[in-house]
């Protein structure tokens, strides 16, 4: 049979990515003779295009996987496609596996997959190819003959060792690699041992009876031949990631796979990391391997927050260790915050701040908290009356959810604000670059915005690149004193964020002024760029300007953006780390 899988991930502010869960099914059911295409809806489109692109496709199955975050669109489409075709709609992912009731209850799906969907779909697709009955099939809920919604009980989880790889011709590869910047995505292992509430995999190990039947590693000689595998199909691949909830598990293991790893492979790679499962050898060994970064939950900084409300039981002690030990070995740092958790208070939020100050991550991420259904913390929420039941705000654009009697939603908004400015501080300072990296020194400049928000500094990624930024909307302009040093040069980027591109607005123009003491301001730098109209200008364009006229003058040195004829919609202008250098240092 032909089946269609279909992944909404649209307005979730992340890039094209590899599906990992849908890769393996795809694996399973090409292995089992059936025929998979992958339509990946990165962007929304109408209802009326939907339908077109399955129907041209014409597969005798449609199958979503969604997140909670999704749903809203995966069930728009999938009443589209009921109401204009017979095809058979099936949906799983996460959203269906935590609040399978409320989606079946929709009427819009013929069959809902709970948990792990490889073997369900496999024998769905049989079942359906011989005109057998299908409502038996254990994961599976769907309606007898006698139209009676039956809910089967999960079957056990899923031997990895049985599997296939990943099916990585299912995604179009030359566009992840373009926007993930050649790092290639791999999973080691499924499931997470630790209980925290606000997270599925707590309850995804409760439907299989508990973390000791959840938790599974894949053979390592399994794992070591999709990395040798990965390796030939990118020659140019740049990084790996590890997706695995938790990496470093079992010491045993990780120890073999670092010493079976750096004796195939010297390509970095990248790991989630809780701080209670790592000690300072096996971090050591894993940085020998080929670890360039770590990504470690923090998600509060006070420690009762984080153990009475969200069930992680780590100590702040131990995670400035970890960070500690990581930033000893040269290990690139990113941490997960989210506030307005219940019980959160601006005290507890700050107690977050200063623990990210302490612990100085490169990259430090925050969140609004969101109190994803079936999760035990929902619950909560909502028995407190904290939450509405079906209030849905994409934990992507940060808006709180809850209504706290600790903490009111606009001054969560306006805390957010101020530790997202603080995490692009603490990671301006910790990457500097050049003798004045102005993205560093952004609080201690001169700022005349244009209009409210339109002057910040923010982490962009054009065409697959990230870069730390100054974002300056038009008309706005941000101003440093400097002391140049001979030889030297401005070195920046330009560029728009990709959402703006097919939006209204003419472009801008960059300009670079400096100013010494006895002179007038001069404009040394001026180019307009419209990524809009030119498509040359969908990237980072660099340049540099020389300064050296000015060696050893102090100086007000000007970044400033205008919009040709006066039109600034849409129109975010992005200076990527810009920072004066000695040129011999480019």
């Amino acid at each position: 049979m032909k089946i269609l899988l279909i992944y909404p991930d649209i307005n979730t502010i992340q890039f094209p990515h590899y599906q990992h869960g849908l890769a393996w099914i795809s694996s399973v059911l090409k292995r089992g003779g059936h025929e998979v295409e992958l339509l990946y809806l990165d962007k929304e489109i109408s209802d009326e295009e939907l339908v077109a692109r399955v129907k041209s496709i014409d597969p005798e199955v449609a199958a979503f996987s969604s997140t909670t975050q999704q749903f809203s669109f995966t069930l728009r489409y999938a009443r589209a496609l009921k109401k204009a075709t017979d095809k058979f709609i099936v949906i799983g992912g996460i959203h269906a596996t935590i609040d399978p009731e409320n989606v079946m209850a929709s009427g819009a799906f013929d069959a809902l997959v709970r948990g792990e969907g490889e073997y369900p779909l496999l024998e769905l697709l049989e079942a359906l190819g011989q005109g057998r009955d299908f409502s038996a099939i254990r994961n599976l809920w769907a309606a007898n003959k006698s139209g009676e919604l039956v809910r089967n009980d999960l079957r056990p989880p899923v031997d990895l060792a049985g599997l296939p790889w990943p099916d990585r011709e299912l995604f179009d590869d030359g566009k992840l690699m373009l926007y993930n910047d050649r790092q290639v995505s791999m999973m080691a292992s499924r499931g997470c041992p630790f209980n925290c509430t606000y997270c599925c995999n707590t309850v995804l190990a409760s439907l299989v009876g508990g973390q000791a039947k959840w938790v599974r590693q894949r053979p390592l000689d399994d794992l070591m031949g999709e990395i040798g595998d990965v390796h030939a199909r990118y020659p140019d691949i740049k990084s790996l990631i590890f997706m695995d909830e938790v990496f470093a598990l079992k010491k045993k293991w990780i120890l073999e796979f670092c010493e079976a790893y750096k004796a195939k492979f010297k390509t970095p790679f990248q790991i989630f990391l809780r701080v209670e499962s790592v000690d300072r050898e096996t971090l050591e060994r894993m940085a020998d391997a080929g670890l360039y970064s770590v990504i470690v939950g923090v998600e509060s900084g006070n420690e009762r927050i984080r153990r009475e409300v969200l069930n992680r039981k780590m100590t702040n002690r131990k995670i400035i260790e970890v960070f500690g030990w990581a930033d000893e070995l040269g290990l690139e740092t990113w941490d997960f915050n989210m506030i307005g958790v219940p019980g959160d208070t601006e005290e507890t939020i700050r107690d977050t701040m200063e623990l990210n100050r302490i612990i100085k991550p490169h990259h430090p991420q925050v969140s609004i908290f969101y109190p994803f259904p079936g999760t035990p913390i929902h619950d909560v929420c909502v028995e407190m009356g904290l939450a509405k039941v079906g209030e849905n705000t994409s934990v992507f654009l940060s808006e709180p959810v809850l209504d706290l009697p600790t903490i009111s939603r606009d001054r969560l908004r306006e805390l957010h604000k101020e530790f997202m400015a603080l995490s692009h501080q603490l990671e301006a300072e910790k990457t500097a670059r050049g003798y004045a990296d102005l993205t560093a020194l952004f609080d201690k400049a001169e700022v005349r915005p244009g209009g409210p928000d339109y002057v910040a500094t923010w982490r962009v990624r054009v065409a697959g690149e990230d870069r730390l930024s100054v974002l300056l909307h038009p008309p706005s302009s941000i101003t440093y004193r400097v002391k140049v040093e001979p030889d030297s040069a401005l070195r920046f980027g330009m560029a728009f964020s990709e959402d703006s591109w097919t939006k209204p607005g003419g472009g801008t123009t960059f300009i670079v002024k400096i100013k010494t003491r006895m002179r007038k301001e001069k404009v040394v730098f001026e180019e307009t760029i419209d990524p809009k109209r030119e498509a040359s200008h969908r990237k980072w364009l660099d340049r540099e300007v020389d300064l050296a006229r000015f060696a050893n003058k102090n100086a007000l040195l000007t970044l400033e953006t205008v919009a040709p004829g006066g039109d600034n919609q849409f129109c975010p202008a992005f200076w990527g780390r810009p920072r004066l250098e000695r040129k011999k240092e480019g």
